[in-house]
């Protein structure tokens, strides 16, 4: 078999573990960092490519700034069409993973051309192995970096704004980018003899220990970096919780005062209330049925301002609704309103209340700003085994062709959403606004 004399054996792991089991671990952590389940079909595709881009970088020497861009280009587009991603999360985590495997594969540079490549010119047995030790450190180094930044900062990548955790793209691919570029002009294929007396090929006079301390160092930085993007988090969440709690007190306030205004009409519609029987008493002896019922349709008018104009089943949506819709109808706005709160529900008061204020709120304000004839404002609700879908739709002006961006009362929304394992949904079409919410309410 003279074919297997020029067949390269040797050559085989290393590539395994470079071109197919390191591919395979970096998109298996793109999927934990997605929160996407791990599959076979879709990681041998994105094998297939890697293998691809990998090629095109050596064959027009593409390998620093050029090369690395593609990589991320190729995970991330991978994360929007494979794992159905959006962008700005995708382009974020894969930026994430390729700098983890750009520090790992620098260290590994260093190991392999001042540790191993001295060891395999004194021990020549060695020098093919050498390879696959090499390959296995990488890989072992890419996988220790990425297990620790899933375990360390797992809350703050996962569950986090997308609009915030695109604010972490820049720095991440800073560091992967100096960690490359170090690697591919001192470790790279540029190279020519030293003329020292150790025979070891180098790219120009430069001190290694530094540059071991450099990729540690940009190791050190990337780790860094998430633990303050960690705590901006933890910053940003608690100001949002003291936005809540402003909120909550507001409408506390609001709550109150609607109690204390309705427990005045009470009182005084039971201190009149004898007044009133002995009216209809008179009347009715006197034979006046007419101008006795009359009376009782207006002590009927009376009771029934006493009790909320809305019953969801729940008194502080109702105390709550019966203020908002109330400033609706004040508005001259056509209010439909077909919202029941369900029994047992693991949602609080306080977090139905925000929902409906902040959403109520909006659709009034948005309103407002139409003729008198085109305001509409609808509230339904729907129940599906242990989720619940909030529905908010108003009339809106037309030149409004796309949803406004978040404002304080949307991330209000938002945030009680999540609380609960929820979405929100906001969509325009045609002069109509559409706010669905949907969460876990058992």
């Amino acid at each position: 078999m003279e074919w297997l004399d020029g067949f390269r054996w040797y050559m085989v792991v290393p590539g395994l573990l470079a071109y197919v089991l390191l591919p395979l671990t970096i998109f298996f952590f793109f999927c934990r960092y997605c929160r996407v389940r791990f599959g076979w079909l879709q990681g041998l595709c994105y094998t297939l490519l890697s293998a691809g881009v990998y090629m095109t970088e050596i064959r027009y020497h593409l390998q620093r700034t050029p090369g690395l861009m593609m990589e991320i280009l190729l995970l991330a587009v991978c994360g929007c069409l494979l794992l159905k991603r959006k962008l700005p999360e995708s382009l974020t985590l894969a930026v994430l993973i390729q700098s983890v495997v750009s520090v790992g594969s620098g260290i590994t540079s260093w190991i392999g051309y001042r540790i191993l490549l001295p060891f395999v010119l004194e021990h020549e047995r060695w020098v093919h192995p050498s390879d696959t030790i090499r390959e296995c450190f990488r890989l072992l180094l890419v996988c220790a970096l990425s297990v620790f930044i899933l375990n360390r900062f797992r809350q703050s990548i996962v569950s986090t704004d997308r609009q915030t955790l695109l604010q972490l793209t820049l720095p991440v691919f800073f560091i992967s980018l100096v960690v490359r570029t170090i690697q591919m002009m001192v470790y790279g294929d540029e190279l020519r003899i030293d003329s020292g007396d150790s025979g070891i090929v180098t790219a120009w006079n430069v001190r290694h220990g530094e540059l071991l301390f450099l990729q540690i160092f940009a190791c050190a930085c990337l780790l860094l970096t998430l633990y303050a993007y960690q705590k901006i988090l933890g910053i940003l969440q608690a100001e949002q919780k003291v936005r809540l709690l402003e909120q909550q007190a507001a409408e506390q306030e609001i709550y109150l005062q609607e109690a204390l205004l309705r427990e005045r009409r009470t009182r005084a519609f039971r201190h009149d209330i004898r007044n009133h029987l002995t009216v209809l008493a008179k009347l009715l002896q006197a034979g006046e049925t007419e101008r006795a019922c009359g009376y009782l349709s207006h002590l009927e008018e009376a009771a029934s301002e006493l009790s909320f104009s809305v019953r969801t089943g729940n008194a502080a949506v109702d105390a709550l609704l019966g203020s908002k819709l109330q400033a609706a109808k004040q508005k001259f706005i056509k209010v439909q309103c077909e919202l029941m709160i369900p029994d047992r529900s693991a949602v609080t008061d306080m977090d139905w209340c925000i929902l409906l204020a902040n959403a109520l709120d909006n659709a009034v304000r948005a309103c407002a700003e139409l003729p008198e004839e085109e305001r509409r404002l609808c509230i339904t609700s729907r129940k599906k085994g242990g989720f619940y879908l909030l529905t908010v739709e108003n009339s809106c002006t037309k030149e409004l062709k796309s949803a406004p961006e978040d404002g304080i009362g949307l991330s209000n929304i938002r945030a009680v959403a999540e609380k609960y394992q929820g979405t929100v949904e906001n969509a325009v079409s045609e002069g109509e606004y559409r706010l669905r919410i949907f969460f876990g309410c058992f």
